[in-house]
């Protein structure tokens, strides 16, 4: 497998330069894991934390999943963000930024929409 490029015509649009460093910059986004998203996702929990690790069980309950190559299912993260973001949400902040007082009333209102699903 060789990593050369592949030589293309310039166009005279930007810089060749810019043309040329372009790829690598989006891979460094890929390494980074996007983190110019992170942001604005607050639906990212910590794995280590038994109030996040109920949300993410809750997820499951109501059906907020995606499809994940390796894993199956897995809770769907960006909808959690939008729910967190809305005025149907007890508290408007991110995950990782909720007292455990603050968490537990997302957890009631997770639970409120379990039982409403399953009425």
């Amino acid at each position: 497998m060789t990593t050369t490029k592949k030589p293309y015509l310039y166009e005279g649009q930007g810089s060749a330069i810019d043309d040329y460093n372009r790829p690598q910059k989006r891979l460094q986004t890929i390494v980074q894991g996007g983190r110019g998203q992170i942001k604005s996702n607050w639906g990212l929990f910590d794995k280590n934390n038994q109030q996040h690790k109920a949300i993410l069980s809750l997820l499951r309950q109501v059906q907020w999943v995606v499809p994940n190559g390796k894993w199956g299912e897995v809770p769907d993260i960006n909808r959690l963000s939008e729910f967190l973001k809305s005025d149907k949400s007890p508290i408007n902040k991110p995950l990782k930024k909720m007292e455990p007082q603050e968490v537990s009333k997302i957890i009631v209102a997770l639970e409120g929409i379990v039982k409403s699903k399953y009425k």
